[in-house]
Formats: structure tokens, C-alpha cells, sequence
């Protein structure tokens, strides 16, 4: 299955899903006997063979559904959150979820910029600098308008998964890498002049 296929079908199920649990996960004794009725009753039904066919897909689905509720819909709110902050970076999508409501404040201008930055220098580590309240990307300073929310912001581009902690310098300063979806995720942010 290609990338775009599985995106697309995960993204549908996370949806559905969210449906699903507003009209009847709190009156569902089996929620994934309930979800599966629910997606044949609303003619969702090429999905639903589309899970029949899979056990393992079959498994994973039951098991997220045998979670509590609760647990479901913090799953779910964290998903959808941060599908809206990182699609309210990107040009044409950004005034749709805005259009919407959607929530966008998990993701900061400024966490953009340091995310950016980090690609466009195709630097290979970044320092977060604790006691100069900077960031270094492979030993360039750069310092930043709103030092006050730097730790915040450099920890929600890790909670994205765009970097990931590799390392500690001698003076205790996290060091990070960025992955493969970090730089794809800035590449469709505009250039920013160093």
C-alpha cells in the first residue's frame, strides 16, 4: 500500500471513529462489533470489508476500541490537534482549518522558524542552549524574539516527531537531530532570510 493509500485510510478510520464515539461509543457494550455495525449501517461498507480482510488491522481496531473512552478520545484530540497545527503552517490549508476553528496553537510561529531554520542550514545537530537561551545549529548561534517559549517550542517540534534528542553537550544542553518528516514538513514552509 503506498504511503498516500495508508495515510488516507488512517486518517478515514481516525474520522469515522470520532463519529462513531459522538452518536454511540458511551451505549456500545462491544465497541468493535458496534463500530463495525455502525460502518455498514452508514454504507461505509468497501471499509469495512477493507477491515475484515485484514487481522491485523481487525486486532489493532479492537484493541483501541476496547480502551476506556476517555483514553479513546484523549488519543483522538491528540491526533486531530496536531493535524491542525501542522496543517495551519502550510499556505492553502492554514485558512481552511482557520475557516473551521480548528485548533492551531500546538504549533508556534516561532517553532516553524527554529524547524526551518534547522532545514534551510541543512544542519546536522541543533544545541538548545539553556544558558544563553539560543539555539546552535552546527555552531551558529541564533537567537530567537521569544526567548520566554524557546524550551516550549523546541519541545513541541520533538512531541511532532520533526526532532529527536541524540545527545547531551558537556554543559548538559540537549542536542537534537532533525528526521526525515521534520524536513519534509519544512521544505513546505517558506525560505526565511539568514
Amino acid at each position: 500500500m503506498i504511503s498516500l493509500e495508508a495515510s488516507s485510510l488512517f486518517a478515514t478510520i481516525v474520522g469515522l471513529i470520532c463519529n462513531w464515539k459522538s452518536e454511540r461509543a458511551s451505549i456500545a457494550t462491544d465497541r468493535y462489533q458496534d463500530f463495525m455495525v455502525w460502518l455498514v449501517q452508514h454504507n461505509f461498507n468497501d471499509l469495512n470489508n477493507r477491515i475484515f480482510a485484514s487481522e491485523e488491522l481487525q486486532h489493532h481496531l479492537s484493541s483501541l476500541l476496547s480502551e476506556d473512552i476517555s483514553v479513546i478520545s484523549t488519543k483522538l484530540d491528540t491526533i486531530v490537534g496536531s493535524l491542525s497545527a501542522v496543517a495551519d503552517k502550510i499556505d492553502t490549508l492554514s485558512q481552511l482549518g482557520r475557516t473551521l476553528g480548528a485548533d492551531t496553537e500546538a504549533l508556534s510561529e516561532q517553532a516553524t522558524e527554529i524547524l526551518k531554520i534547522f532545514d534551510q542550514t541543512r544542519a546536522f545537530r541543533m544545541i538548545h542552549s539553556l544558558d544563553f537561551h539560543a539555539c546552535v545549529f552546527d555552531n551558529t548561534p541564533i537567537s530567537f524574539d521569544d526567548v520566554r517559549f524557546l524550551a516550549s517550542d523546541v519541545a513541541s517540534l520533538e512531541k511532532f516527531a520533526f526532532i529527536r534528542l541524540v545527545d547531551h553537550n558537556n554543559s548538559g544542553d540537549p542536542v537534537y537531530a532533525i528526521t526525515r518528516q521534520g524536513s519534509a514538513f519544512a521544505q513546505q514552509l517558506p525560505e526565511i532570510p539568514l
